[in-house]
């Protein structure tokens, strides 16, 4: 006799229903002793590739490339942040930190390019360089306080090179980049931090996604928010998911 897949599906959800808090540990689909509904680590998926192919649109420069100190380039309140045109492109492997992130904008008569592509951990959470799966910023315990408590579903840390018009502008700075929860306003562009917290969660929207990139330089200047000489602050307001390149 031959049994078609449509009615051994039927056969299992009539067990299942059927068998209700009665069905084993060990039966397909029920939470094994304590997992309950924790997340799990990517890599505990037997089927976690690793890969992540993704691009963002909507680009947002928060400051200007051509600000004098003293300057704020976080703008928590969203009045200097200006649309420009511009993507990011990012395929990277996160269990070998490796691949590339390149971002691309124009602000004026100049034109950008952000070439992102050597990854490093100098903390345990960045995981060699590139993390998923990971809360980071606020309050979290895990990176500095810059931002909101905020759900990586993608991180990247280590050095880039920023182009203009074609010549080196900065090279080897460090550079870091998030895949998040929305942080920013759509509307209004405010990022509604630090603000007295009433909820655990951190002030982010999970109903939306954005992709900020940093590149900053190791020389500081407390005179600049966040207190450094350079820091280029680049965010996309929308992502999308792709197979491959």
């Amino acid at each position: 006799m031959i049994i078609s897949s449509r009615t051994i599906r039927s056969m299992v959800l009539v067990s299942l229903c059927l068998s209700g808090p009665g069905v084993s540990a060990g039966q397909f689909g029920t939470p094994k002793e304590d997992e309950g509904t924790r997340i799990f680590k990517a890599d505990e998926h037997p089927y976690y590739s690793g890969q992540f192919h993704l691009t963002g649109q909507q680009t947002i420069l928060v400051g200007s490339m051509n600000d004098h100190s003293p300057w704020d380039h976080m703008d928590y309140a969203g009045k200097r942040v200006t649309p420009v045109q511009g993507t990011i492109e990012i395929d990277v492997n996160e269990r070998i930190n490796s691949g590339q992130v390149i971002a691309e904008f124009v602000e004026g008569a100049d034109r950008y390019r952000i070439v992102f592509d050597r990854f490093a951990a100098k903390v345990p959470f960045q995981d060699g360089g590139i993390a998923t799966r990971l809360y980071e910023h606020g309050d979290s315990g895990n990176g500095d306080p810059l931002y909101p408590k905020t759900w990586l579903y993608l991180g990247g840390w280590g050095t880039a090179t920023m182009f203009k018009n074609g010549d080196v502008l900065y090279k080897d700075y460090d550079a870091h980049v998030m895949v998040m929860e929305r942080s920013r306003d759509p509307k209004t562009h405010e990022v509604h931090y630090p603000v007295k917290r009433m909820l655990p969660g951190g002030e982010t929207d999970p109903a939306g996604m954005e992709i900020d990139l940093w590149v900053r330089s190791k020389e500081q200047n407390s005179a600049n928010f966040p207190p450094f000489d350079t820091f280029v602050h680049l965010c996309w307001e929308e992502v999308t998911w792709r197979t491959s390149r």
